[in-house]
């Protein structure tokens, strides 16, 4: 599958020497501009460790072979990892850095699950100025893995999809704040997409419209907010955001 930012993106951005993974709607890996090919097992223990490098953990080879070989015996375990990790080696030598207990992503190999959550945090800190890196929202979409059917990676999924979540919202609000209203829209867009039912993601959305005079459209997202949030959930807007589309419309009350 394809990444929410390409493989020679990343690669033209970094030495072509430094391999790259990609975890973001699905399993690629590559050496410059050449993909390299790995088996489903140790494609498991490379995402493994890249997932728990952004936390800066180096896992035990205990813990890598609980979590992936949960329910074969001790002796399988380790069998299966030694053999992911001969053939990760055979592929490229810097991929995995291995301690006599510990294992750890290679220090040279970037991901662009670590760019997003980067990005993410420049955007959430509080002040400094919107680097021209940052307004691209690309790399803050894209699901963790989505084909593959794994229990360690339910968590994981919720937590990058709600960094992603709020970065896009930040993002949004920035550049609605620089008065770059089509890039704001696309960033809150982005936002709603994983979660519809997001208020302030749709209050960001009006706020927009109405900030570059486009009060049909504001008025528009409100019905549709409105009428999803019914669908689902039996709610109604709450009653400052009505308020806000129906200001600076003058419409009457919905």
């Amino acid at each position: 599958m394809t990444s929410a930012t390409s493989p020679s993106s990343v690669a033209d951005s970094t030495s072509e020497v430094h391999p790259a993974l990609f975890l973001l709607n699905g399993f690629s890996l590559f050496l410059a501009h050449s993909q390299l090919h790995l088996p489903i097992h140790a494609q498991r223990v490379l995402a493994f460790l890249a997932i728990a490098r952004q936390d800066d953990v180096k896992c035990s080879r205990q813990a890598v072979i609980g979590k992936l070989w949960e329910d074969s015996t001790v002796d399988h375990g380790h069998g299966s990892l030694r053999t992911a990790l001969w053939r990760i080696r055979a592929v490229h030598g810097s991929l995995i850095s291995a301690g006599r207990n510990e294992l750890a992503l290679g220090r040279d190999v970037t991901t662009d699950l670590q760019q997003c959550r980067a990005q993410a945090a420049r955007l959430l800190a509080p002040g400094g100025e919107l680097s021209v890196e940052d307004t691209n929202s690309s790399p803050l979409t894209g699901d963790l893995l989505p084909a593959w059917d794994e229990d360690w990676l339910l968590i994981e999924r919720e937590r990058l999809r709600q960094v992603q979540l709020h970065a896009l919202e930040a993002l949004a609000v920035r550049l609605r704040n620089l008065g770059r209203y089509p890039e704001a829209i696309d960033a809150a867009l982005r936002a709603k997409a994983i979660e519809p039912l997001r208020e302030s993601v749709h209050a960001v959305l009006i706020d927009i419209c109405l900030d570059e005079g486009n009060v049909a459209a504001a008025h528009g997202y409100l019905r549709q907010y409105s009428s999803v949030l019914w669908t689902e959930l039996g709610l109604r807007p709450s009653p400052r955001l009505l308020e806000r589309v129906r200001d600076a419309s003058r419409l009457p009350r919905l």
